[in-house]
């Protein structure tokens, strides 16, 4: 995402007075960054290690305490599934025009690989750790 970022900014100064959706993408692109970091690192530090401590000992006071956690995470994930589908709609599926240079190429095939990476993120994450942690007791 840090390399990403750079490049929206240049496609959407560029290009955006002929195509003014890329506006509101690299808008779109800041809002889920910020998000996806905040959210990554909430995971690293805290929620995680958490986890894992369940997991090799799970009790029910554990249990009532990390639950908060898992529904905090899967809404952000759902919020970012939502910021990425606005993305889609507004490239029209990652559409490139016809007079797309190579950063605007470059950014619509990063943008797709992020949600890509993004949303395998998300399933491992609710449809492999959360339900072990829903499964545990």
């Amino acid at each position: 995402m840090p390399l990403l970022a750079p490049y929206i900014t240049k496609v959407a100064r560029v290009h955006g007075e002929k195509h003014p959706h890329l506006l509101r993408v690299q808008e779109i692109f800041d809002e889920l960054r910020r998000e996806l970091l905040d959210h990554t690192e909430d995971e690293d530090a805290n929620v995680f290690p958490f986890i894992l401590k369940f997991l090799e000992n799970p009790t029910p006071e554990l249990k009532e305490k990390i639950e908060p956690h898992v529904i905090e995470l899967e809404q952000e994930h759902e919020n970012a599934g939502k910021l990425l589908f606005e993305i889609r709609n507004l490239t029209n599926e990652f559409t490139l025009p016809a007079d797309a240079c190579g950063t605007y190429k470059l950014v619509y095939a990063r943008l797709e690989q992020l949600e890509k990476d993004t949303f395998e993120h998300v399933y491992l994450e609710n449809h492999n750790l959360f339900d072990r942690v829903r499964a545990a007791l």
